[in-house]
């Protein structure tokens, strides 16, 4: 991590702890490349009783791509089995460049409960395809830092359970993916992300299936968003989380502001990432 960016971490974690009421600091990197093993830097930083502890562990994952944060999901996963994070915490975890491509550094915050656990292990390795969530998730994050055409934008993608949600919802527009062969539509294909980029500035959501396919966008969600709450987030965020609940999807919000996805399932708030 360059001097500027650290600079700016360190003065910031602080404040951003206290006020998204994180009680465990995390930070991440990577040691080395590894063949099947990647050896991880790990640092816990937690005050109790007035009394700020460190602690500094190396733990091994298995090798995923550098851009997935089902490297992050790993790491939790050991350090709660190592016992350097336990359930009930809320964490607040800075990564530098050394764990994925194309940024300085990524904050997330999460609470480690059920829900994420669950969701971890169950949903994202065996509902829904890891290379889906993976190639959704960079798509936001790079809509999140980047925007389109020199603005910020935000949308919504929607993951699994995909004939639930189209009876959920209803469009906007008219669907920009009707009719056009299904293998040419495939969140995965490094050649259709420029295309689902240029649509993101439509108004609405993506729905996708399991394996990646996307059925629409510029979806309008018909969901109850007074099931669920999540103060300071707006009407997209809402419906999502909404839809999340009474669908088995899993939703990941880029948010109009710009620099933060955030990541739904349950119902729940399961991650959220901001962007430097």
């Amino acid at each position: 991590m360059n001097v500027t960016i650290h600079k700016y971490l360190g003065a910031a974690t602080q404040e951003i702890a206290k006020a998204t009421n994180a009680n465990t600091l995390v930070f991440i990197s990577r040691l080395g490349a590894g063949d099947e093993k990647v050896p991880i830097k790990l640092i816990v930083v937690r005050e109790r009783n007035s009394v700020v502890r460190r602690e500094t562990r190396t733990l091994e994952i298995k090798r995923l791509p550098p851009t997935s944060v089902m490297q992050i999901r790993q790491i939790v996963l050991e350090a709660v089995n190592e016992k350097l994070l336990n359930p009930g915490d809320k964490v607040f975890c800075i990564t530098d460049s050394s764990v994925g491509e194309g940024f300085e550094g990524l904050m997330f915050i999460f609470t480690i409960n059920d829900e994420f656990m669950a969701f971890t292990t169950r949903d994202l390795e065996t509902r829904v395809v890891s290379s889906v969530y993976d190639s959704v998730l960079n798509i936001a994050k790079e809509l999140a830092k980047e925007g389109r055409e020199g603005r910020k934008i935000g949308t919504a993608f929607l993951i699994g359970d995909h004939d639930a949600v189209l009876s959920r919802s209803k469009q906007l527009v008219l669907n920009p993916f009707a009719g056009h062969a299904l293998e040419m539509r495939n969140v995965t294909d490094p050649r259709f992300k420029e295309t689902l980029k240029e649509f993101a500035q439509i108004d609405g959501a993506f729905i996708l299936d399991n394996d990646g396919f996307v059925h629409a966008g510029g979806r309008y969600l018909n969901a109850d968003v007074a099931s669920v709450s999540f103060p300071g987030l707006g009407t997209r965020h809402h419906a999502c989380a909404a839809m999340s609940k009474v669908t088995d999807t899993v939703a990941v919000v880029v948010s109009e502001s710009g620099g933060t996805v955030r990541v739904f399932k349950g119902g729940n708030l399961i991650l959220e990432e901001k962007m430097i």
